[in-house]
C-alpha cells in the first residue's frame, strides 16, 4: 500500500515538472527563434530487483516499475520555420548556428534575429544587446549608410556618398562544439561553456527573415492535456490509496 503510495507521488510529480516545461514552451510559441524544451522521464528497477534481493516474488512483481523521475530536461534544436518581415536588419539562420551577442559584460548566443539599431548606430537584439562581428566588436551602421544589404555569408554592406557598396561588418555566426553545452538562461538567450567556431558555409543568413518559433501550439496543446490527465489520475490514486489504508487501520482491532 505505502509503496503504491510511493510510486503515485512520483508520478504526480513527473507529470507536474512536465505540466511546468509545456507551459513553457506554450508561452513562446510565438518567438521568434525560440527552441522548445522536452523533459525527459526515467525509470527504475525496484529497490529489491535493482539490489539483487528479490527471491521469489509473488504475481510477477519483480516486472512492477521502482518508479519515475524527471532526471533532464532537453532542448529540440530542430529549426523553426522563417517568416517575411521584409525589415531591413532583421535576419534568420538557415541551417545550424546561433548569432553572437553582448551586454558589455556578458556573452549569449541567440537564434533571434528580429534586430534593430539603437541610439548610436549599433546593431541590438530586442533585448538591448549588441549583435557583434567576427571579430567580436559592436557592428555599428553609419547614420548616412543607405541600400543596406545583408549577404548570405552574413557580410554587412552600405551605399556611400559616393553611391560605392561598401561592406561594414560581418555577422559572428557561430556554433558550440556540442549542442549539449548549451544552457538556457532565459530571453531566448544562450550561454556555453565550451568553445565554438564559424557556423560556415552551410549556413545561411537571410535579410527581411526572422525564424519562428520551434513550438508547434497545437502538438504542445495536446501534450498539455495528457500531462494534465495524467497528473489528475495520479492525485485520485493517492487520494484511493490513502482512503483504503484508513479503512484498514480502522478495522484492525486495537490492542
Amino acid at each position: 500500500m505505502l509503496y503504491g503510495l510511493y510510486l503515485s507521488a512520483q508520478g504526480a510529480q513527473v507529470q507536474s515538472k512536465r505540466l511546468d516545461v509545456i507551459a513553457n514552451n506554450l508561452a513562446n510559441a510565438d518567438t521568434s527563434g525560440f527552441k522548445r524544451d522536452l523533459a525527459v522521464a526515467q525509470t527504475y528497477h525496484p529497490f529489491d530487483v535493482e539490489h539483487g534481493t528479490a527471491h521469489e516474488l509473488p504475481r510477477h512483481l519483480e516486472r512492477v516499475t521502482g518508479g519515475t523521475s524527471i532526471t533532464d530536461v532537453i532542448t529540440d534544436f530542430q529549426n523553426g520555420s522563417l517568416k517575411e518581415t521584409g525589415a531591413r536588419f532583421d535576419v534568420a539562420l538557415e541551417g545550424q548556428g546561433f548569432l553572437r551577442v553582448s551586454d558589455g559584460q556578458n556573452e549569449f548566443l541567440t537564434r533571434d534575429g528580429s534586430l534593430t539599431q539603437n541610439a548610436v548606430g549599433e546593431l541590438v537584439t530586442e533585448q538591448g544587446e549588441r549583435v557583434l562581428d567576427t571579430t567580436g566588436s559592436p557592428i555599428v551602421i553609419p547614420p548616412d549608410a543607405t541600400e543596406i544589404s545583408i549577404g548570405a555569408d552574413g557580410v554587412i554592406s552600405a551605399m556611400d556618398d559616393l553611391g560605392v557598396q561598401t561592406a561594414l561588418a560581418q555577422l559572428d555566426v557561430v556554433m558550440p562544439q556540442s549542442l549539449a553545452d548549451l544552457q538556457k538562461i532565459g530571453d531566448n538567450h544562450f550561454v556555453t561553456n565550451g568553445p565554438t567556431e564559424a557556423a560556415g558555409p552551410a549556413t545561411r543568413v537571410r535579410q527581411g527573415y526572422v525564424e519562428g518559433s520551434g513550438v508547434n501550439a497545437i502538438s504542445e496543446t495536446v501534450h498539455m492535456i495528457d500531462a494534465s490527465k495524467a497528473f489528475e489520475t495520479n492525485l485520485n490514486l493517492l487520494k484511493l490509496q490513502d482512503e483504503t489504508l484508513s479503512r484498514l487501520l480502522q478495522a484492525v482491532p486495537g490492542r
